[in-house]
């Protein structure tokens, strides 16, 4: 998490910065803006979400660079707001990040497409797949799609950091195993207990305010 852009060569890092530019055009183009802004209960989680989420991206740790984890509350932010305003918001929080810590702007296509558009999407996937499989009820919603989800979202974050890393920067494995892998499961677990309980609370105290999940689905006759 948090590459810095000194990695890897330009070429790639212009790749990516196409690649994540297309994944947020899309995201931007679809996003349901209205129905956010109409809902002001939405609307005001959304705002102390994202401060949230700018205080606890601060507070990464790590040794190297490169090799640092913060949560990343992104399967939160589509489970509450949708992907594409997720993706939306998750991406300012990192543009102002990149700015506050002074870094190279050309890294921002390889960390949103890490931290931002891997989890985003494959939350929205798991999301899809547990409406059309897994019974309607509250237990499930917060079990599948909050804790087991955003712990998953971690796995896969860190899987694709360390291929990145082993094939275009000059870390061996040996160094990404005891500088990166080693506190992975410490970051998985938070960051699926940061997002199960704040899920949790949400569902249960400000319904209204997370866009899928419905009280009719999900509560009624359970």
């Amino acid at each position: 998490m948090n590459l810095p852009a000194t990695l890897f060569a330009h070429g790639w890092l212009w790749l990516f910065d196409l690649l994540f530019a297309a994944f947020l055009y899309h995201a931007l183009n679809k996003a349901d803006w209205r129905h956010l802004l109409d809902n002001k209960i939405m609307t005001n989680a959304l705002v102390g979400l994202v401060i949230g989420a700018f205080v606890f991206w601060q507070f990464n740790a790590g040794i190297r660079p490169g090799f640092n984890f913060h949560i990343l509350g992104a399967t939160l932010f589509v489970l509450m707001f949708g992907w594409q305003i997720a993706s939306a918001t998750l991406s300012l929080i990192m543009l102002v990040s990149f700015f506050k810590a002074g870094a190279d702007l050309v890294a921002l296509g390889i960390n949103g497409l890490l931290m931002i558009a891997i989890p985003v999407l494959f939350t929205e996937w798991l999301l899809r797949f547990s409406q059309l499989n897994l019974p309607k009820n509250l237990f499930f919603y917060v079990l599948w799609n909050g804790f087991i989800c955003a712990g998953l979202s971690i796995v896969l974050n860190v899987a694709a950091t360390t291929l990145l890393l082993l094939l275009l920067s000059h870390y061996t494995w040996a160094e990404v195993q005891h500088h990166y892998l080693i506190a992975a499961p410490i970051i998985m677990l938070t960051e699926a207990f940061m997002t199960g309980m704040l899920i949790t609370a949400f569902t249960v105290f400000q319904p209204e305010a997370v866009k899928n999940f419905s009280d009719a689905e999900y509560l009624d006759g359970k």
